[in-house]
């Protein structure tokens, strides 16, 4: 029996538009070229920020000094929160099920303490979750195996009876290791990830 839905954050629940936040770094003067090297592929990650190993105040100033902006520490926190609007389909899913209250509601998310402030903040019916698992509150990322073991134990579930949505087929297949049932999200396909959901939903 599903009791429990796991829902990741970016582009599950909310899309992510890098390209909002990567213009106002090149109106900023940052070239493309040094934008990618500080922030694409591993670099991002190496910073430790969404994995709880700096402050805000240490990921921003990093940022600032290291890719040579002229912003304040706010106006850097407004362009690197600029990247976000809500799923409007995952919003309505959200909505009913806190209504009929028949599941317990969870996050499982990479992020960071900026753009979950900002995001809790700004999308409201985030907080229609039961409880949250953050990797930078967890000391962990998707999708290493030490998030997921820590997610069991922080949101107290039994993974087999537990539905988790992810965007990234890596992830889904990390949890799945642990006795998940996943489903691998894609927004621009929402009507075949509702029949993927409810038929998990009423086999169990």
């Amino acid at each position: 029996m599903i009791r429990n839905v796991i829902f990741d954050l970016g582009n599950v629940l909310v899309n992510v538009e890098y390209e909002r936040f990567r213009q106002k770094i090149y109106q900023n003067g940052v070239s493309e070229e040094k934008y990618n090297s500080f922030f694409k592929g591993a670099r991002y990650r190496i910073l430790g920020y969404e994995a709880g190993e700096i402050s805000t105040e240490e990921f921003t100033a990093k940022c600032i000094n290291e890719l040579g902006l002229k912003m304040t520490d706010d106006e850097f926190a407004f362009a690197f929160n600029d990247m976000f609007s809500e799923i409007t389909e995952m919003k309505a899913l959200v909505s009913r099920l806190a209504a009929n209250g028949k599941h317990n509601l969870f996050l499982l998310s990479n992020t960071s303490p900026l753009h979950f402030e900002h995001i809790k903040k700004n999308f409201g019916f985030v907080n229609m979750l039961h409880k949250f698992a953050l990797s930078y509150e967890l000391r962990s990322l998707k999708p290493d195996a030490a998030i997921y073991e820590r997610t069991i134990r922080h949101l107290g579930i039994i993974p087999e009876e537990s539905i988790f949505i992810d965007d990234l087929r890596e992830n889904c297949e990390a949890a799945e290791k642990f006795g998940f049932n996943t489903i691998n999200y894609d927004k621009k396909n929402h009507r075949e990830f509702v029949k993927q959901f409810d038929f998990l939903v009423d086999s169990q």
